[in-house]
């Protein structure tokens, strides 16, 4: 069982209509897959499903079918923000490369035309492509530098074809900024990759609260600490959070009465939860997406381990 699983009880079957009349929220899968299946069971209920880790459109969200599913995950139109403010602020950036890994399919090909559209310092980003079944990616590369590429984004989802990214990069003498996406964060990445991995900078939608230094923070590490002798481990405040805003909403719904899921659900998309990540504040209408402020962090690549850096908007100086 994983540490954020461990932060609240875990269910092992669906709360289905009538079985566990107490229940009145449910904190989700971890796979679109299971979600797919399950949301519609909830639905029936009218009961809250909360996601942790899965953004809406990789559930198929927003639909009007699925009223009571809730993520609480920033929508995936907000995945470039974190970069694209990196290389205008921090690391200031007028020609970026987009290594686009086909293999990633739909999410590499979305990730790149984004950020072309948007290039950093309204500069210019070029496009290079890597085909799915090819493992050399050094002739994109060599296109990114005879495009005089001051940095690099690869837009791929796998976490051991960048390791070929990177290897290239170095070999290369690519000195720039060389940035990715939480897909990439992963053991495979960092062992594949070996010391061509250092400084490489990922977005990604979660935190590192043991490398937070606010309160809430603290004082959740602190806890996890004790309670399971370890650090909190990848989405645990977040899942933590969810639990938070379940039992916000329920607060303001008042004590003096009994109240039903399907009053929960409604009231969870009209609650503000500052919780230990980040805030949790959604949207008004129908879409039920967060607001996408706060919502993006950065790690970087530092002696062999990924480093929490903060929120995005909040980091100053020369990272990478």
């Amino acid at each position: 069982m994983s540490s954020w699983e461990r932060t609240a009880r875990v269910e092992p079957r669906p709360a289905a209509p009538g079985r566990i009349p107490a229940v009145l929220a449910v904190i989700g899968p971890t796979t679109a897959t299971a979600v797919r299946a399950a949301a519609p069971l909830y639905t029936e209920a009218s009961m809250p499903l909360v996601l942790v880790s899965l953004a809406p459109e990789t559930v198929g969200l927003p639909d009007p079918e699925l009223p009571t599913v809730c993520a609480t995950v920033a929508s995936e139109l907000s995945r470039g923000i974190s970069v694209l403010d990196n290389l205008h602020r921090v690391r200031p950036t007028r020609r970026t490369a987009l290594i686009e890994d086909r293999e990633g399919g739909e999410t590499s090909w979305d990730l790149a035309g984004r950020l072309r559209e948007s290039p950093p310092n309204e500069g210019t980003a070029t496009v290079h492509p890597v085909v799915e079944d090819e493992d050399d990616f050094r002739p994109a590369v060599d296109a990114a530098l005879t495009a005089r590429a001051q940095a690099a984004v690869y837009t791929g989802t796998s976490p051991i074809r960048p390791a070929l990214c990177a290897r290239s990069l170095s070999g290369a003498g690519f000195t720039g900024p060389r940035m990715g996406f939480e897909f990439v964060m992963r053991p495979a990445f960092l062992k594949e990759a070996g010391e061509t991995a250092e400084g490489w900078l990922f977005e990604a939608p979660h935190t590192d609260p043991a490398a937070t230094q606010t309160k809430a923070a603290k004082a959740f590490t602190a806890a996890h600490r004790e309670r399971y002798d370890e650090p909190p481990g990848r989405w645990a405040a977040e899942a933590y959070d969810a639990v938070g805003l379940i039992a916000r909403a329920m607060d303001s719904l008042g004590t003096d009465s009994e109240f039903e899921p399907g009053e929960v659900a409604e009231r969870l998309f009209r609650t503000t939860h500052h919780g230990v990540a980040k805030q949790i504040r959604f949207v008004e209408g129908s879409t039920h997406f967060l607001e996408v402020a706060n919502m993006n962090f950065l790690y970087q690549v530092t002696d062999g381990a990924f480093r929490f850096l903060g929120r995005h908007d909040q980091i100053h100086g020369k990272e990478g």
